[in-house]
């Protein structure tokens, strides 16, 4: 087991950096005895340089990072030496190369991810459950949290609940948590793909239980491969049936539990870890599970400083210090610009010149970036999210800039004429939001909020909106005298979104490969659903896009839409194959981001892409470059839509 990973300086013993996964000491006098060792192990000839050190109670495992850095993983001597050796110099491979062109607060700050799957093992875990057994109550008894007050409240708008990682030591646990109606059923073959156990929770009531026989069969058939265990929660009650009845009932291994007592968090975690970690194959180890460091990842919090005090106030985590790199929810930046006014302080100032957008000159600004689009719908005077799209890497929470506009009243008070321009659909003007602009288009029922990073395509852009929202009038024009406000019957109009506002590039000659597990999808619309799991199952990892196209009784929207939303959210990604004959051609500039990465070069080996050349004649023509390196920049320049493939 792996306790302690450090990376210290050759000369001194200073530590660089370290990351603890289990609360075993592992201090500065172990680090100097260490070195004694290390000393004399380079001193001693006919022994291997990378024979493990003890250390006390430990065992060190050790590899050179550079000429004056080591890499420590520090052990309790139980795994295999080979097995350790491997990791440990792999990890000080990729810390080398994360170092080129990096700084070391770098590595600080980005240690978990390099060092990934050489330390941690991952599991999948789902929990599945009606409403009102208890699944919610559960999980936060999982993550440390009080039971919420104020009863059952139905998680009905998503298909899954939530998706969040708690890492446990050198374990990760990835928490899926599925809403138990019956409308989502069509999506659990697509989301139980890589789950390592499910836990099907019942409330231990006659009833309930025979309710979960049918999800029992249901899920059986989706993922008949997968482990399953039942939770017969809410023991505590008298009308409950016993755990042992339950399991001869659902012939499937039963665990009691009671969500409410934390008294039983540890025994519920060590449960739940000994069957995932069986199920892939590992030990875990044999120590109280109060040892381990614990930290939350990957969370998405909705009001960070609540969330932030809470986390001092909750029981059951270590405070270790974790900061995601996406900014607020809802908060929308810009990385050369001061941050305006958030949405609150802007629509209590009540002043239209600090929202409302400046012309900014078009000149040598760079192209603008699309970061967030948004459909509203009008309901009762106010507007609704449809759905929205995330494009960037960072996530941006549409409640924010729909509670904007609506506090702005949009719909009638931010009006704008655009000169020359017939339109069917009205303009807004352009709202200015922590360093971004926010362009606005409405229709008789409808409205699309495109966020972007400037407006130096805002013409076009706003055309392509005032496009969409035409189209929406008229494709859902016989659905308002029966409609019950459920914004989900609008979903299926994200295809023709994503033909005017793609989220990546796709081109027919990209390879479509599946990946194991990737994010929750934000549709809870069946014929969205459907047609994403029909794309996924035609996915066999050699299938090209215009394949999948020409092979699936699918409009090309449609597929087309369903493979750019699969791989923004990890369902699968696109592989294409660039040989020395290949010819490319330039699509558009090379971005300052990209730039930065690969250097001058890539710039100029974009110029000379014009379409007649092979890729092997345009490298000789640049100075100090190789082929090699060049066809892996090639493909990302492909894939990111810089090039396109001609031959």
């Amino acid at each position: 087991m792996i306790h302690n990973v450090v990376l210290i300086k050759r000369d001194t013993g200073e530590i660089v950096t370290r990351v603890r996964f289990w609360k075993i000491e592992f201090n500065e006098s172990h680090i100097r005895e260490f070195l004694v060792g290390y000393h004399d192990l380079h001193n001693t000839e006919g022994l291997a340089k990378d024979t493990p050190i003890y250390v006390g109670q430990h065992k060190v495992f050790h590899s050179p990072v550079g000429e004056d850095m080591i890499l420590l993983f520090a052990t309790d001597g139980r795994d295999e030496d080979r097995t350790i050796q491997y990791k440990v110099r792999e990890s000080a491979a990729r810390i080398e190369t994360a170092l080129r062109g990096n700084t070391l607060s770098y590595i600080r700050d980005n240690l978990d991810d390099i060092l990934g799957e050489l330390v941690f093992t991952h599991f999948k875990v789902s929990f599945v459950g009606a409403g009102g057994v208890g699944k919610s109550t559960l999980l936060r008894l999982l993550f440390g949290k009080e039971p919420a007050p104020g009863g059952y409240v139905p998680t009905i708008n998503v298909a899954v609940d939530a998706s969040e990682t708690i890492q446990f030591g050198t374990f990760l646990v990835t928490i899926w948590d599925f809403a138990g109606q019956a409308v989502f059923h069509d999506l659990w073959g697509f989301y139980f793909q890589g789950t390592d156990v499910i836990f099907l929770i019942t409330d231990s009531s006659f009833r309930n239980v025979m309710q979960t026989k049918t999800l029992l069969r249901n899920i059986r058939k989706e993922a008949p491969a997968v482990p399953l265990f039942i939770i017969a929660n809410k023991q505590d009650l008298p009308e409950s049936m016993r755990a042992e009845k339950i399991q001869r009932l659902l012939g499937a291994p039963t665990f009691p539990m009671v969500a409410t007592d934390k008294s039983r968090r540890e025994e519920f975690i060590r449960f739940m870890l000994e069957v995932a970690a069986k199920t892939v194959g590992v030990e875990l180890p044999d120590r109280p599970l109060s040892e381990m460091i614990t930290v939350r990842r990957r969370t998405e919090d909705i009001f960070p400083e609540q969330s932030a005090m809470l986390r001092h106030t909750q029981t059951g985590y270590e405070t270790v210090p974790y900061e995601e790199s996406s900014p607020s929810a809802g908060a929308l930046r810009h990385p050369d610009k001061d941050q305006s006014p958030t949405g609150a302080e802007a629509s209590g100032a009540g002043q239209e010149s600090d929202t409302r957008a400046v012309p900014t000159p078009v000149g040598d600004v760079e192209e603008a970036k699309i970061l967030h689009l948004m459909i509203l719908v009008h309901h009762n005077g106010l507007p609704h999210i449809a759905f929205e799209l995330n494009y960037g890497d960072e996530p941006v929470q549409g409640t924010a800039i729909a509670s904007l506009i609506s506090a702005l009243d949009s719909f009638t008070g931010i009006d704008a004429e655009t000169p020359g321009v017939q339109r069917k659909t009205d303009a807004l003007e352009t709202i200015q939001h922590e360093g971004n602009l926010i362009m606005v288009e409405k229709s008789a029922n409808f409205l699309i909020a495109l966020t972007v990073t400037n407006d130096s395509r805002e013409e076009e852009q706003r055309r392509e909106m005032s496009s969409i929202l035409v189209d929406m009038e008229e494709q859902y024009a016989n659905v308002w005298e029966t409609w019950d406000g459920d914004t989900s019957v609008f979903e299926p109009s994200v295809f023709r979104v994503l033909t005017s506002f793609p989220l990546c590039e796709v081109g027919f000659d990209y390879v479509v490969r599946s990946r194991e597990a990737g994010k929750p999808l934000p549709f809870k619309n069946r014929e969205v659903g459907r047609a994403i799991v029909t794309v996924k199952s035609a996915v066999d990892g050699t299938t090209t896009v215009g394949g999948l196209v020409r092979s699936l009784d699918l409009p090309r929207e449609v597929v087309l839409g369903c493979l750019q939303i699969m791989v923004k959210y990890g369902w699968v990604d696109f592989q294409v194959v660039i040989g020395p004959k290949t010819i490319l051609k330039k699509k558009r500039d090379v971005d300052a981001d990209l730039q930065k990465i690969y250097g001058e070069a890539v710039v100029k080996f974009v110029d000379m892409c014009d379409g007649t050349l092979p890729l092997e004649d345009v490298v000789r023509k640049i100075p100090n470059v190789s082929l090699s390196p060049m066809k892996f920049v090639a493909t990302k320049l492909v894939l990111g839509g810089i090039l396109e493939i001609i031959a």
